[in-house]
């Protein structure tokens, strides 16, 4: 196995830890939870010293953010060494920006896809993974609720699928545009 692959993939894991310790943040979900107080106790060492410099803005963690394009780039660049492949520094900035939007769209959808199918199975569950899923797109959905329930059946859910995979496409999009190969 490639060393420089697996750091790769590291680097990738911590950016999507870095991401969900962000989008914890953003929706303020409860320290009772045990899975977010863990996350806490695990990443706010390395985002409070950034934070002093890059604070948080409209409740976005902007450390939290940088850290997440920092590993994502690190693991951009490791893959390319990996592969023997070149590319310049505005290249794995603009990739990694990019894929970070995406890797939080994604988050998003299967975080409304588990609390759907969490909301049928077991309603009243107490689950501290289910509760957080419930937390995280329960705000996505609170807009479209007041128009799209209709009979008890609410189509709330289809309507931020089908945003969050237009923001997907847009951002696609705008990857082709900048010739970025298509690593995400």
């Amino acid at each position: 196995m490639d060393p420089l692959f697996v750091s790769s993939v590291i680097s990738n894991l911590l950016s999507i830890l870095f991401l969900i310790y962000g989008l914890f943040r953003f929706f303020e979900l409860s320290f009772l939870n045990p899975i977010v107080k863990y996350s806490f106790s695990i990443l706010e060492p390395f985002t409070k010293p950034l934070r002093l410099i890059l604070p948080v803005v409209f409740k976005i963690d902007l450390s939290s953010l940088v850290l997440s394009i920092f590993f994502k780039g690190l693991s951009f660049y490791l893959y390319l060494e990996s592969q023997s492949l070149e590319t310049n520094s505005i290249e794995s900035i603009s990739w990694s920006f990019l894929s970070v939007l995406l890797t939080i769209s994604l988050i998003l959808r299967y975080s409304l896809f588990i609390s759907i199918i969490g909301s049928w199975i077991a309603p009243t569950s107490n689950n501290a993974f289910l509760i957080i899923c419930h937390g995280i797109t329960q705000p996505l959905l609170r807009p479209f609720q007041r128009f799209t329930a209709m009979g008890g059946i609410d189509f709330s859910p289809i309507i931020v699928f089908f945003i969050l995979i237009q923001i997907d496409r847009l951002i696609q999009n705008f990857r082709f545009y900048l010739e970025l190969p298509g690593l995400f």
